[in-house]
């Protein structure tokens, strides 16, 4: 396969991998195809968020705030095959086991969830619902669209800024993937969305899903002398709340506004 044609078909691998959905018969990719899909993470991200616009403008005629936030959290769950919030969990249970570095990689390759990753569940999810359910009427399609976008664009930053902590493995994998192509055609696919749906302010949720993505991956980076999937997944969900919560200030305070929807 030659190299443009296997960046797109890098497009089905990262749907294939982010989201439940099959487009062609089960195939097993390795990490190096993993890795040259990073650079279509953001589209799988606007799937993502299509799916919970169309189900938020269903539900929402339906029933109140409330109950329609938390299908939407089942609904993003589902969406994403819970993969970011294992990864939630595991990087939470890793990061509060009092040990060496090889003990927290061995806890959180385990994949038994442990108090710590149970409360780390319970936080994303509570603040994912707080979101969903308060999200103004102005912004609320566009940030739907936007927040699954920019949260899977920040595998570039955290990629980018710290090394894999182990030698194999995926972590690893989408480190070495970045380049020449995944990264600036994440990035050019997640600034474009952004500018479309919000103008120029959008390029600041650019900036702040990256800072939240990379606090979280360097506060784990510092105990794990390096970043895993698992907290690229976290990341993922972190700089996703985040992104929703700073619509919510930003649109209550006027300072954005859509430029669609």
């Amino acid at each position: 396969m030659g190299t443009l044609a296997r960046y797109l078909n890098g497009a089905l691998v990262a749907c294939e991998f982010l989201t439940p959905l099959r487009l062609r018969r089960v195939q097993t990719y390795d990490d190096r195809v993993f890795a040259e899909a990073l650079g279509w993470y953001p589209l799988a991200g606007l799937l993502i968020g299509a799916m919970l616009v169309a189900a938020d403008r269903g539900l929402s005629q339906l029933l109140p705030p409330g109950p329609t936030a938390v299908l939407l959290v089942a609904l993003l769950a589902l969406a994403s095959g819970g993969l970011h919030l294992d990864g939630v969990a595991d990087t939470a249970d890793g990061m509060a086991l009092q040990g060496d570095r090889a003990e927290r990689l061995g806890v959180m390759s385990e994949g038994n969830t442990g108090p710590a990753g149970v409360m780390a569940l319970v936080l994303v999810l509570l603040a994912e619902w707080a979101a969903l359910s308060t999200l103004p009427d102005p912004v609320r399609t566009p940030a739907l669209l936007i927040g699954p976008v920019l949260a899977r664009w920040t595998v570039v930053p955290v990629g980018i800024m710290f090394a894999p902590a182990r030698p194999r493995g995926l972590g690893h994998a989408m480190q070495r993937g970045l380049w020449p192509a995944a990264a600036p055609l994440a990035t050019v696919i997640g600034a474009g969305a952004a500018v479309a749906l919000f103008g120029l302010p959008g390029l600041v949720l650019v900036l702040i899903a990256g800072i939240a993505a990379v606090i979280l991956a360097g506060s784990a980076a510092r105990m794990l002398d390096g970043v895993t999937g698992d907290v690229f997944g976290a990341s993922i969900e972190v700089a996703q709340v985040v992104v929703w919560m700073s619509l919510i200030a930003a649109a209550n305070k006027g300072w954005i506004a859509p430029l669609l929807f």
